[in-house]
């Protein structure tokens, strides 16, 4: 079942906690929030109508147990694997035909019989029954995903089946206290429970919750038809109580039974044949999977009015395999909107005189070795540093970033698409997926909207700013950097492949800033941006892109472009302003590399802080990057042709190899 311990995403301790422990904790937060909740319906005037619903509750709860814990999200079954949607669907069907038999049985023996509400009743139950897919998903994540397995590890599958099902059945009564004495109230957590224990088997039994996510929509989709649109017909009161008792299936002896017997034979076989561990996607899964998964757009919490204006860019064009992440993007977005509103529109006012320090910022193209630099440097507590939950909600982080980017971090990879780099809610993030969710001017859009790629690829390049466009951008890096640095008033770390090229627009705000300039062979930086673009972008756009005028068709180009950008806007920087790294060197000798180019900037290099490195390079060393297959001919003449002063000038020869190490030096 892989390792027992969280991987280090989560509360230092909180995953070594034993499973009933953290139950407890999952139990007392879901009671604090009904006692919160309950006392602000009081407080509103809600005097008695309005209760907690404590599933509801529950579900959050453990998201809030799940975040403590940080396991990654393939550890509880969220891995997908070979043809998933397929696996999904194949649930669905099961429990619908199933559902949708019995379902027309009751109508055979007059036990149920349809409404005669018309067709606004027939739209009223559609849109019931369509909350059945994030409302199974979410259930089977945490309960069947993440629940199970903590107690399958230390108190064996049938305890932690039954014991989450009987809790999430239970949790659905305690609300309500008038109806705990009544027996006929149990009936319908009686179904949930088994349906639950049944999803909780189907789980063991694939090793992931995606075929039990399709079971479980399939079975709240036909109950949520049912009881929209069949009521109570005219059979026999002790046969309506056997199938369909007050009209309510998931309530009947009969339907536990059926319910009964799959658990039946789903617990045969896997005495049989044993539990399956967590799946491992094979690459076509993993390249479907990123294509369609609707919450990997770093950008979704941006503000509305930015995704909006972005969308009106694009003329609204969007794929239809992307329709569900736009979905999710735009409702993601609004109500982020609506809880950073007060964020956005005080803190600026307030914090407008509020000076920043001059920053240390990493660049170089991507792939060059930038965000190995980025964590060293980041080890030291110094400085300040954007981080993931901060650029998944930049407009929000603050104060209000809590309330909603800790359930993305839930869905987040454990590792990036494009590399296997380790990342998780508190990793040092590049701020420039701060600025693209504050604005438009930023190259990253161009992930989104490939297809405006000529658009947007001119924001790597500060010459190309407009003086109107230059202003803004200013203004938005200020007020994110006066955020970030808001709590300690550290010195801030940056780490940006697009600040490469705009090294001018940075020395304008802050003269003394210092840079770290990463190289490697360019021939390495062309596959794996060839890789970057096929395997990371997907993960973040709305559109196919056209190849002809693509990322990839515009690399080397604009590659050679911003490094002799970047020459040309140091060139008057004295020698302990700006250093250069070669990744081929910090990968060979990373704390040698990392003190030269800090002892170049003047920056020191204090022996806890060495310590941090050296122990971090202990715990990452067992990480391998991508290997590629050599270069044809055709792609290194483009490459030679393209950037072979620059590929002289760094010591890189046409055969791959690299000249020995020699002092960092600007130039």
């Amino acid at each position: 079942m892989g390792a027992a311990q969280g991987d280090g995403r989560g509360v230092p301790g909180f995953a070594r906690l034993p499973p009933l422990v953290k139950l407890g904790i999952w139990l007392a937060l879901t009671v604090a929030a009904a006692g919160v909740a309950q006392a602000a319906a009081w407080g509103l005037g809600f005097d008695g109508g309005v209760r907690p619903r404590l599933p509801d509750l529950a579900l959050l709860s453990l998201f809030v147990v799940m975040v403590l814990d940080g396991w990654p999200a393939s550890e509880y079954g969220l891995a997908v694997g070979h043809r998933f949607l397929r696996r999904f669907c194949k649930g669905f069907a099961v429990a619908g035909a199933i559902g949708a038999a019995y379902c027309g049985l009751a109508l055979f023996l007059w036990v149920l019989v349809f409404r005669t509400d018309g067709a606004g009743q027939v739209f009223r139950a559609v849109k019931s029954a369509l909350n059945a897919f994030p409302h199974a998903a979410i259930h089977q994540v945490v309960c069947s995903g993440y629940v199970v397995t903590i107690l399958r590890r230390r108190h064996g599958r049938w305890t932690s089946v039954l014991l989450p099902a009987l809790a999430f059945a239970a949790l659905g009564r305690l609300g309500d206290a008038a109806a705990l004495a009544s027996l006929a109230s149990w009936r319908l957590p009686v179904g949930r429970f088994l349906m639950t224990a049944l999803a909780g088997l189907l789980r063991l039994q694939t090793g992931s919750v995606v075929l039990p996510a399709g079971f479980v929509t399939g079975c709240l989709f036909v109950y949520k038809l049912q009881r929209q649109l069949l009521v109570l017909g005219a059979a026999p009161a002790e046969l309506a109580a056997w199938v369909a008792p007050g009209g309510d299936v998931l309530s009947a002896p009969l339907a536990w039974l059926v319910l009964g017997a799959g658990i039946a034979a789903c617990g045969l076989s896997l005495r049989r044949r044993g539990p399956t561990d967590p799946i491992a996607a094979p690459p076509e899964a993993q390249a479907a999977f990123k294509r369609t998964f609707p919450l990997s757009n770093l950008s979704m919490m941006a503000p509305l009015d930015v995704w909006l204006s972005r969308l009106a860019d694009a003329r609204f064009r969007v794929g239809k395999r992307y329709l569900a992440r736009l979905a999710a993007i735009l409702v993601c977005s609004a109500w982020n909107t609506i809880l950073s509103l007060p964020e956005r529109l005080l803190l600026p006012l307030l914090l407008r005189r509020r000076p920043v320090l001059d920053p240390v910022v990493i660049v170089g193209v991507h792939r060059t070795g930038t965000t190995h630099m980025h964590n060293l440097l980041a080890l030291d507590e110094r400085f300040c540093t954007p981080r993931t939950y901060q650029a998944m909600n930049p407009a929000g982080f603050l104060f209000s970033g809590w309330l909603i980017a800790p359930l993305l971090r839930l869905f987040m990879a454990a590792r990036r698409p494009m590399d296997a780099v380790r990342v998780h809610f508190f990793a040092p993030q590049e701020d420039e997926f701060c600025l693209a969710g504050l604005s438009r001017l930023s190259p990253y859009w161009g992930f989104t909207f490939p297809r405006r790629w000529a658009v947007y690829d001119r924001y790597f390049f500060g010459q190309r700013f407009s003086p109107r466009e230059r202003q803004e951008w200013r203004g938005v890096l200020l007020g994110m950097l006066r955020r970030l640095t808001f709590w300690s008033g550290k010195r801030p770390l940056l780490k940006n492949p697009c600040h490469t090229a705009r090294v001018s627009m940075l020395l304008e705000m802050f003269p003394n800033a210092k840079f770290i300039h990463m190289v490697r062979h360019p021939y390495d930086v062309y596959r794996s941006n060839v890789h970057f673009a096929r395997e990371g972008h997907i993960v973040w756009q709305l559109q196919d892109p056209d190849e002809a005028d693509s990322y990839k068709a515009r690399f080397l180009d604009n590659y050679r472009a911003i490094e002799e950008a970047f020459y040309r806007q140091t060139a008057h920087l004295p020698p302990g302003q700006v250093a250069q790294v070669r990744f081929e060197d910090l990968r060979r000798d990373p704390l040698g590399q990392v003190r030269c180019a800090r002892e170049q900037l003047g920056l020191g290099f204090p022996p806890s802080y060495g310590q941090r490195v050296e122990r971090y390079l202990r715990e990452t060393s067992g990480y391998r990057p991508n290997g590629f297959e050599p270069l044809g001919e055709g792609a290194r003449r483009d490459v030679d042709a393209a950037l072979g002063s620059l590929m002289d000038r760094w010591g890189y020869g046409r055969d791959g190899t690299c000249r020995p190490a020699r002092p960092t030096t600007p130039s």
